[in-house]
């Protein structure tokens, strides 16, 4: 879809990666058809070299900090080192999506008293 190709395209502009996969699972999240708001991306770049966990994480998300501003409402990120991916080339998988959001579980909890 649309927000696919825009993670795409600024993932590639910013990072360069030697690798990517962008992966829509909107739909393993309990949304309306067609809706794009649940991704995960694989992103292994050069631009990553000594840097932390969390200083990729952060140079994702300010390539896409107006997506996930918008109409992104998570991001997996899975992000490594040209040598890292060599070495191992596998991508944990993700738990399921338990459903519902902490508003509608704090509404049943309430509603349980």
């Amino acid at each position: 879809g649309p927000l696919a190709r825009t993670i795409r395209a600024k993932l590639d502009a910013a990072l360069q990666p030697t690798h990517l996969q962008v992966l829509d699972e909107s739909s393993r999240h309990g949304v309306p058809p067609g809706a794009e708001t649940h991704f995960a991306v694989v992103v292994v770049s050069g631009r990553f070299v000594g840097l932390s966990p969390l200083q990729r994480h952060r140079l994702v998300h300010a390539a896409l900090s107006t997506e996930l501003a918008g109409p992104l409402h998570a991001l997996a990120i899975v992000a490594k080192t040209p040598q890292q991916w060599e070495s191992d080339p596998q991508v944990p998988p993700r738990p399921p999506c338990l459903g519902g959001s902490k508003h509608e579980q704090r509404k049943e909890t309430v509603g349980a008293d």
